[in-house]
């Protein structure tokens, strides 16, 4: 017991994670350096969450899939309401085996060990294993939560990846593609209604909690995005025959860069006005879908002046009138850039995410005197990266109040994510996992 007289668990065995580690690290594996992976509604992607069912059958808890194939593990017993935790499986391609995988293992783990203390319980615990939160397959993000609270358009049924639609994946994975088509929630409204809170733990994929010697990090908030494909035609020219300037030239990669710099000047200006904004232009001529979409873009060579081209822009925040503020100026800047060039210009966006501005503040309190108790240096800060507790956030129960949601990063490798040298150590995994248990618990009794 602590000095509240509430009881104290038994830390998570850093050598049990371990355990775990080495059965997942052979599903999916790319081989040595190139990472792994583990496509949505995939058989790797099955592979691991049985591995994980098998693990809490055999430790006494209960197991049950969902209609879209998410997979749910809960400890033994009738309870009207729930404490849940949950992450993801499937890795972006080339992708590390820590990014979900991580806070799944931890979620399981932290049910375990309150499952063995024999400690009564008010209210049950609940892991929920997500389908598909990476976009890198089926360029939709969170399907598989989305689609458990009837948030998935149905026009996602129809991508592809690698020559398979989304609904025949699912399909392949034992799940109904029609609850997505109809619109229709793969959870229950009473078991929507039942979930008292929502906690997930996940690797920072930055730099904060290392450079800082933190054990743990409270998430705050998490930052959506706006993401768009900015489109750019001017005019194929010989590349000695025509004179400089643009008088002459309508110069599409010129006109592109001199907009990277801008838009790179104009976001210095507002982070120095305040702002919690970051931008990012992830790929420039080079998306296999778009090159082939676009004409002329093959047209571009050596000896020519640039006629055709694009880039992405992608702006993220935690306030979503901030983010949308700053695309509206983002937009100004590249269209002037444009005129001045004497090129066209179609900006066509690809998916809007709002940021969560705050998770709850009483799970923020929560984790950070979990962490007090167990002696450990954490620091408050946001998600720079989307999660599937950010669906959850935003899901209203039938009394039209919110899920209650909190998070808790533990430290990865000088911040490397989303790579095959993403890493954090058992050690550090088993303290969080220790921490979320605590979490759980205190919400629990």
């Amino acid at each position: 017991m602590n000095k509240s007289g509430e009881p104290v668990l038994t830390p998570v065995s850093a050598s049990i994670i371990s355990g775990h580690y080495e059965a997942l690290d052979k599903i999916g594996n790319l081989g040595p350096g190139r990472g792994f992976l583990r496509a949505a509604w995939s058989d790797e992607e099955s592979a691991a969450m049985r591995l994980i069912e098998d693990a809490a059958l055999a430790a006494g808890l209960n197991s049950r899939w969902d209609a879209v194939g998410n997979l749910i593990v809960e400890t033994p017993g009738e309870f009207p309401t729930w404490v849940e935790t949950g992450s993801h499986m499937d890795t972006v391609p080339g992708g590390g085996n820590y990014d979900g995988a991580a806070g799944v293992v931890a979620g399981l783990q932290a049910l375990l060990v309150v499952h063995a203390s024999g400690v009564a319980l008010k209210r049950g615990l609940r892991l929920r294993v997500w389908r598909c939160e990476e976009s890198s397959t089926f360029g939709v993000v969170s399907a598989g939560s989305r689609a458990a609270f009837g948030l998935l358009g149905s026009e996602v049924l129809g991508n592809v990846w690698q020559g398979t639609s989304l609904a025949h994946a699912i399909r392949g994975q034992g799940g109904d593609p029609r609850y997505i088509a109809d619109g229709r929630p793969s959870i229950p409204a009473s078991e929507r209604d039942g979930i008292a809170a929502c906690l997930e733990m996940h690797i920072e994929q930055g730099r904060v909690l290392e450079a800082g010697g933190f054990d743990i990090g409270v998430v705050s908030s998490i930052r959506g995005s706006v993401r768009r494909w900015v489109k750019l035609k001017g005019a194929f020219d010989h590349s000695g025959a025509t004179p400089m300037g643009h008088a002459w030239r309508k110069d599409v990669n010129l006109a592109m860069a001199y907009m990277q710099v801008r838009l790179d000047e104009l976001i210095r200006r507002e982070i120095g006005a305040g702002k919690d904004i970051v931008q990012t232009i992830g790929v420039v001529n080079s998306n296999r879908h778009v090159n082939e979409t676009l004409p002329g873009f093959y047209d571009n060579a050596v000896a020519k002046v640039s006629g055709s081209g694009y880039f992405s822009h992608e702006v993220r925040g935690c306030r979503a009138d901030e983010v949308r503020e700053f695309v509206e100026q983002a937009e100004q800047t590249i269209r002037q850039t444009a005129e001045e060039f004497g090129i066209t210009v179609v900006l066509d966006e690809f998916s809007q995410l709002a940021g969560i501005e705050h998770l709850d503040d009483s799970l923020q309190t929560l984790l950070g005197d979990c962490c007090r108790m167990r002696g450990l240096r954490h620091t408050t800060l946001p998600s720079g990266a989307w999660h599937d507790a950010a669906v959850v956030s935003q899901v209203q129960r039938g009394d039209r109040r919110k899920i209650p949601v909190g998070m808790l990063f533990v430290p990865c490798h000088q911040g490397v994510s989303h790579s095959p040298a993403e890493y954090a150590s058992p050690e550090q995994l088993a303290v969080g996992a220790t921490v979320l248990a605590d979490a759980m618990l205190g919400l629990a009794v």
